[in-house]
């Protein structure tokens, strides 16, 4: 009886003990389970994304003044809200200014097949991207060769959202 008794003592003490774990038990199972928690969302949060961006263009990426057959050539890249290249339906007003005061300007209503990859050989080539070509005699003095220029690029999408525009200086060739 003794013994039933003891027995008894033991397993009401184990069954307390189970229930009253140290704090620093749970602190060990749980930070490696929130670690654990942690790296799964990191690796599937990627595979769950959806494409719902817009591929609007809100922003002109890069303007470049290069040399042409015809005079100089000024080639741009629009970007969306992701940094892709993509295209625009409205219009482009492209305007050249020399240090001197002369400007050259001019506005072109564009569409999606106005853009193409641009030429082998430019600072853009193989981005999607618009080429506009100054000519040279539209200059009553033809541009310096490695003079500055102020390259002026606004855009106006066709759909009504904002225009919006850069400045960008850059070097005759």
């Amino acid at each position: 009886m003794a013994l039933a008794t003891a027995s008894r003592t033991q397993q009401s003490t184990a069954r307390q003990s189970r229930g009253e774990r140290p704090v620093g038990m749970y602190v060990l199972i749980g930070v490696p389970a929130l670690l654990a928690l942690f790296l799964a969302w990191q690796v599937v949060t990627p595979m769950l994304r959806t494409e719902i961006v817009a591929h609007t263009a809100v922003a002109v990426s890069k303007v470049s003044l290069e040399s042409d057959p015809q005079g100089s050539r000024v080639d741009l890249v629009l970007v969306d809200r992701v940094g892709a290249d993509t295209t625009v339906n409205g219009d482009v007003t492209v305007k050249v200014r020399e240090p001197d005061g002369r400007v050259w300007q001019t506005t072109r209503t564009v569409s999606g097949d106005s853009f193409a990859p641009l030429r082998e050989g430019s600072l853009l080539s193989g981005r999607t991207g618009f080429s506009v070509v100054v000519p040279a005699i539209d200059w009553t003095l033809p541009p310096r060769r490695g003079g500055a220029a102020t390259v002026t690029v606004t855009v106006s999408p066709a759909d009504g959202s904002d225009p919006f525009s850069t400045v960008a200086e850059e070097r005759f060739p």
